[in-house]
């Protein structure tokens, strides 16, 4: 399967996103008010974290679920690989955050918020919860890892939707694709990524069966998807109240987006520049990193320039730093997962 370079930088600018509004509720909580509340939402489009975390999903189903021929050693291959490169990165990330915790508060004896918490758990706890994070995909010391269990079992349930055999007819695997998203909807707002990752299998049967349609992706038609696509992801529902109805408008608000995309040649030109897809690549490394990367900021370099100079300064130089370390961070990580499993290159999540 051909790999498009645009689709890896939309992964990029989706995990910015998250990483902006996590920057932003450890350094600037009222700004991130600002920017999910209306009316001054309206000037990001409506780009907020958990949209952002729908359109990653769906990227992940589309090309976790590329056609290919069951093979049953090869999928447990797949899920092993799947899971070690997950734990692989949780263990390694938290670990080097428990320590920097310790070493941020005996260098600059400012521990607050997570940090202190950590420190205040002990070696004890601070291994169990390691352990628990890393192997269980539990979110004790990160709080951006609450999706870890959904990524990983929405690339397991869209590699088995992969294996759907040809033969069978267009209508049918969509039943099967709609099966899957009605029993994630039912399982409640935890579990409903299961059914934006099963998006991005429906997302390909629809780029597949409109090959020979041109009228139904004229520009016209794609404008039209790109407003209907606004209007699902800013559609006036409360996270606090409505949960599974807000992240299931902005799933499909996701699709639709990337549909348009996927037509949109000169927005995917841009999107191909570089060093965007190459972020793309290692985009995961970047999602599990940047929180504590963030909480260490926040308790060094943040605390001793926000009492000395202006705050406008303070705030871009802990988030110039926070995200070219969350970059170092993420290359290191899939680097070293791809030294481990001798790929010769760094390795990226599907």
């Amino acid at each position: 399967m051909k790999r498009e370079n645009w689709i890896d930088s939309c992964r990029f600018f989706a995990i910015f996103v998250i990483m902006a509004t996590h920057f932003l509720a450890t350094f600037r909580p009222e700004a991130l008010a600002l920017w999910e509340t209306m009316p001054s939402s309206l000037l990001l489009g409506g780009l907020t974290g958990k949209m952002s975390v729908a359109f990653f999903f769906v990227v992940l189903g589309y090309f976790a679920s590329a056609p290919r021929a069951f093979d049953a050693r090869a999928f447990a291959v797949y899920t092993l690989r799947r899971y070690g490169q997950f734990a692989f990165f949780v263990f390694a990330v938290t670990l080097c955050y428990i320590v920097g915790c310790y070493g941020v508060t005996w260098l600059f004896h400012l521990a607050e918020g997570e940090v202190l918490r950590v420190i205040s758990d002990g070696p004890r706890y601070n291994l169990i919860y390691l352990l628990r994070d890393a192997f269980l995909f539990e979110n004790n010391y990160n709080d951006t890892l609450w999706c870890m269990r959904q990524l990983f079992l929405a690339s397991l349930v869209c590699r088995l939707l992969g294996y759907l055999p040809e033969r069978l007819n267009a209508a049918a695997r969509l039943g099967i694709a709609a099966a899957v998203i009605l029993c994630a909807v039912l399982l409640g707002s935890r579990w409903v990524w299961l059914g934006t990752a099963a998006l991005g299998y429906v997302l390909r049967l629809l780029l597949d069966s409109l090959k020979d349609r041109p009228r139904l992706r004229s520009p016209a038609a794609l404008w039209l998807l790109f407003l209907a696509a606004a209007a699902f992801i800013k559609a006036p529902v409360s996270e606090e109240t409505r949960p599974l109805l807000l992240y299931s408008l902005q799933s499909v608000g996701a699709f639709l987006l990337l549909f348009v995309l996927f037509y949109a040649i000169f927005a995917q030109r841009l999107l191909a520049a570089r060093p965007f897809p190459w972020l793309g690549r290692i985009s995961m490394g970047l999602f599990v990193a940047h929180t504590p990367v963030n909480e260490l900021l926040g308790s060094s370099v943040w605390a001793l320039l926000s009492s000395r100079v202006p705050a406008a300064i303070s705030l871009t130089l802990c988030f110039a730093l926070s995200l070219g370390l969350s970059i170092l961070a993420a290359w290191l990580l899939h680097a070293a997962y791809g030294g481990l499993t001798k790929r010769g290159r760094p390795a990226r999540c599907v």
